[in-house]
């Protein structure tokens, strides 16, 4: 009985800093979080966040029952993960230098889109290869060395594991947003240093994101 309600705390653990800790690196939905919550407001920041939440549990649970298809293709195209952070890179080097290159940046991350602030979450979560490849990683060292996790293992085991996966995450995001909460008053669009909050997320995001696919 004592093992038993181990476990259960070791999946809803495992989820949580696993998925609150691989939210640091700054991604889209990060930079979402900050710019919304610094142009507009923490509520509206605060949706992204709960958006993102669920698309990370959704990206999870593709890892988890599609792993091994996911793995062939991007280790067959390996070049696709590297032109995405390269991309996300030379965007955060052209907002940071923006003055010199004469760049007017518009960030579209801090927009009201058609489909509203929790679905943008919720797609910026879900649309990320690198987080794929990270939750595919996860879910296989986990297998290896803490427990047995596939489409097959127990609801009650699942339910935790995803369960963690939306706390862990929303957790992140929600300091995220209070941090940027803190700088006060709303800024104005063009404001130096949101765009300057925005380039470093990205570029220091792509780095951190081209050390782990060379770690993977």
């Amino acid at each position: 009985m004592v093992y038993d309600i181990i476990m259960l705390l070791v999946f809803l653990l495992t989820g949580f800093l696993a998925s609150g800790l691989g939210a640091i690196p700054a991604s889209s939905s990060n930079v979402a979080v900050v710019t919304t919550t610094i142009e507009q407001s923490f509520k509206k920041g605060f949706h992204i966040t709960l958006g993102a939440g669920l698309g990370s549990v959704f990206l999870s649970f593709i890892a988890l029952n599609y792993s091994r298809i996911f793995t062939d293709f991007f280790e067959e195209n390996r070049w696709l993960q590297y032109t995405i952070v390269f991309i996300f890179f030379v965007i955060g080097i052209l907002v940071l230098l923006r003055e010199r290159f004469k760049v007017d940046f518009q960030n579209p991350l801090s927009e009201n889109w058609q489909v509203g602030n929790f679905w943008k979450g919720f797609l910026l979560a879900l649309i990320n290869p690198p987080a794929l490849i990270f939750w595919i990683l996860l879910i296989t060292v986990a297998n290896t060395y803490l427990f047995s996790l596939s489409k097959f293992s127990p609801i009650l085991n699942l339910i935790l594991f995803f369960a963690g996966i939306f706390f862990g995450k929303i957790t992140t995001l929600y300091y995220y947003g209070k941090m940027s909460d803190k700088f006060g008053e709303r800024k104005q669009k063009k404001h130096p240093l949101i765009y300057n909050i925005i380039g470093t997320a990205l570029v220091a995001g792509s780095v951190v994101q081209f050390i782990r696919m060379l770690i993977d």
